[in-house]
């Protein structure tokens, strides 16, 4: 368990060297959009954008230079997942969470095989997502 606490003290430190990264929230309920937003900027030294659907998050990638996006499965007009794998083969390094509802191996393994680096089950309290951000930045693939 040291281990794991040493992790993300170094990816904590990593992050707060001066480096002002980009994230984009694609969620459709506004108000956890908003959530998300406000402890993202709160917590990092991160300018956040925020989407509510598939169309409003993909307008925002091909525009931004994004470092960092945490993306529902299941958006209004079209797939999180689909939508996340695609731009981890147009981008590798990109930081990808994958927010879902759903507590499922085989959708974990297909967000894995896609380079989704976390995975995170709603509804999760703060905390995990700031292991998740800070794992995946480390590199690791997968976040329980």
């Amino acid at each position: 368990m040291e281990f794991f606490h040493f992790l993300i003290l170094l990816a904590s430190t990593l992050l707060f060297s001066g480096v002002f990264m980009k994230v984009l929230i694609i969620e459709k309920d506004k108000t956890v959009r908003q959530s998300l937003s406000y402890f993202v900027e709160r917590n990092r030294d991160c300018e956040v954008f925020l989407a509510g659907s598939k169309k409003e998050g993909i307008s925002l990638f091909e525009t931004t230079p994004i470092d960092i996006v945490l993306c529902e499965d299941h958006l209004p007009d079209g797939n999180g997942l689909d939508m996340l794998s695609g731009w981890m083969r147009q981008n590798p390094n990109l930081i990808s969470i994958l927010m879902t509802v759903q507590d499922d191996d085989r959708l974990r393994q297909e967000a894995l095989r896609a380079g989704i680096r976390g995975y995170l089950v709603k509804p999760f309290d703060l905390k995990q997502l700031e292991e998740a951000i800070s794992l995946s930045e480390l590199g690791l693939r997968s976040v329980e």
